[in-house]
């Protein structure tokens, strides 16, 4: 694009002013202008952001300071600026500072893509696209798609959306990768061995000949559970050792799993509830097997209850050795406050004994003291 041709748009920049709620959508294309606003006139500010220098990949976590320009050839905060060629879409943040590393505002640009189509590679703006979503994995053979996707076609729309093209899970799940790395081999037929390249020259012909976009879903937080990386990796998926507050939900998953067993074998048919559930009665039958069978057996709210024998001996030893709350965590509040145990052991909750001597301490010392003014006859 020429330097005529570039569309500027101007971010005023004000002391303490958090944006980072606010959407600012621009074009990939545009310049955009940092200037001061009349709060940060007069001070040393410093603009940061990770939208990367030309010819650096983007890293989120990577923040540069950006040059201020003074057009007039002298310092001018009315007039001086700093800003970004925005060439790469994609979601940036900046922020700036005049108290040495302290952030005094920032937010962030979206930076919209600029999608293009048919053989002459014209523009198609985001607000015109109409698409429609297919199930990849019931697509069939790779052979079979273009005749099955010409229907989006001829139906107006200019854009396919394709669930994950890569190797399912054994749930079969359009979302549940066995491998992010492969493509699905259910797209080959017989005798073939279908590859990206084969995917990328389909998706090249649609958009050329069809006037239409593809996309597809980047996956990264549904893993299978036969997936070969998550076994060598298991660090990497929800367990009991990085994700101990899961533990209720596993209990009753695997309670409820052993009561599908059950049920399979019929062993709730008395309380008329058979193998197979057929009519609303069934359903009821299910509710109070689970709060008659299940739910009181697994005791769920041990897991956020506290020991009370232990934490009264502690609360004694407390009040015998004199010890005061800490008025800095209790603020005065009189609110018993109960600690839930990290690792979510049964009966693992702890009483915050700060909590516990501001509230019930002072009306002791109260009883305590009228007792004193008796016995002194005042």
């Amino acid at each position: 694009m020429s330097r005529q041709a570039t569309q500027v748009r101007v971010l005023v920049l004000n002391d303490m002013e958090q944006l980072g709620r606010t959407l600012f959508r621009l074009d990939q294309g545009f310049e955009l202008q940092f200037r001061l606003g009349p709060t940060l006139h007069g001070k040393n500010v410093h603009v940061y952001t990770n939208y990367p220098a030309q010819g650096e990949h983007f890293d989120r976590n990577h923040f540069r300071a950006l040059e201020w320009h003074n057009p007039t050839g002298r310092e001018d905060d009315s007039d001086k600026f700093c800003s970004l060629d925005l060439q790469i879409a994609g979601s940036y943040e900046y922020y700036f500072s005049h108290r040495h590393e302290e952030k005094s505002g920032g937010g962030y640009v979206v930076v919209d893509p600029v999608l293009r189509a048919g053989a002459d590679n014209h523009h198609v703006p985001l607000d015109c696209i109409t698409i429609q979503t297919y199930l990849s994995k019931c697509l069939g053979h790779l052979d079979d798609w273009p005749d099955r996707l010409r229907v989006a076609k001829e139906s107006g729309y200019n854009m396919i959306h394709f669930t994950p093209l890569q190797t399912l899970g054994k749930s079969r799940s359009c979302y549940s990768l066995a491998d992010q790395l492969s493509l699905n081999p259910e797209f080959s037929p017989p005798g073939k061995n279908y590859t990206w390249k084969d995917v990328g020259e389909l998706v090249q012909k649609m958009r050329k000949e069809w006037n239409m976009i593809c996309i597809t879903d980047v996956v990264y937080n549904h893993t299978a559970a036969n997936s070969p990386w998550i076994k060598e990796h298991p660090e990497c998926g929800y367990n009991l050792v990085n994700s101990p507050h899961l533990r209720p939900a596993w209990v009753l998953d695997r309670a409820i799993w052993h009561m599908s067993c059950n049920m399979a074998d019929g062993r709730y048919t008395a309380m008329g509830l058979p193998a197979q559930v057929q009519n609303e009665g069934h359903l009821n039958a299910i509710r109070d097997v689970l709060w008659g069978q299940v739910f009181s057996k697994i005791k769920l709210w041990e897991f956020f209850q506290i020991r009370i024998e232990s934490a009264v001996e502690e609360f004694r030893d407390l009040l015998t050795d004199g010890i005061k709350p800490d008025q800095k965590k209790t603020m005065g509040k009189k609110e018993l406050t109960i600690i839930q145990d990290p690792k979510f052991r049964r009966f693992g909750n702890e009483v915050d004994m700060d909590s516990a001597l501001e509230t019930f301490v002072p009306h002791r010392l109260v009883c305590v003291g009228l007792a004193l003014c008796v016995d002194s006859g005042l």
